[in-house]
């Protein structure tokens, strides 16, 4: 009586065990080498976005600078951080102004600018005039985040010529320095723009 000997078919030889490794090496360094290139396009995208939205915000502030409005009511004020100004706004119209209500318009109010450490980011807000005059705001929106520091610095023309400060109160600089300070991948970076103030003194 001869016995047969029974073979496992399902049984895998160092061979396969082998080339399944090799496979799942090869594949683990093709999908690390494609996250790893992700997230440098990403890091390099976002620093753009930063450049972007810094650019944009020098512009806002100088539109909004160039609609600077001398009134006694709504005073000028800043700091190195944050800086307020009277000045004609596109905001929802007062109640009891003549127009329809919720209607949006040309006013006289106040614009702000201010920079806030625990979010690292640069707000604007503005008010209609019955606002500006109760030293209220609307709802604030950000417009650069990711900054490490804003500087506002205050330029002043007097007999002796024109001088610089950081602080300034009821009255309006001949001109301003915006500084903001960001990091990158390159590291710590920053960008100014220098912005004359038409009716300032």
């Amino acid at each position: 009586m001869s016995i047969k000997r029974l073979e496992n078919k399902s049984a895998m030889t160092l061979i396969e065990i082998l080339i399944v490794t090799s496979l799942i090496a090869v594949i683990s360094v093709a999908i690390y080498s494609c996250l790893s290139s992700g997230i440098r396009v990403w890091q390099e995208s976002n620093r753009l976005v930063v450049e972007e939205d810094i650019a944009m915000f020098f512009d806002k502030i100088s539109k909004d600078l160039r609609n600077v409005y001398s009134y006694s009511r709504i005073k000028p004020q800043g700091d190195v951080f944050r800086f307020s100004f009277p000045a004609i706004v596109y905001t929802k119209a007062d109640k009891g102004s003549g127009h329809p209500e919720g209607s949006y318009v040309d006013q006289l109010g106040k614009v702000e600018y201010y920079f806030d450490p625990i979010s690292d980011s640069i707000y604007r807000r503005q008010a209609n005039y019955s606002q500006a005059v109760s030293e209220q705001y609307s709802r604030e929106s950000k417009i650069v985040g990711s900054v490490e520091r804003l500087k506002f610095t205050y330029f002043v023309l007097t007999p002796e010529g024109e001088i610089t400060k950081n602080e300034i109160l009821d009255y309006i600089p001949s001109a301003i320095e915006v500084l903001v300070v960001f990091k990158d991948s390159r590291g710590e970076r920053s960008m100014r723009k220098f912005i004359d103030i038409p009716i300032g003194g």
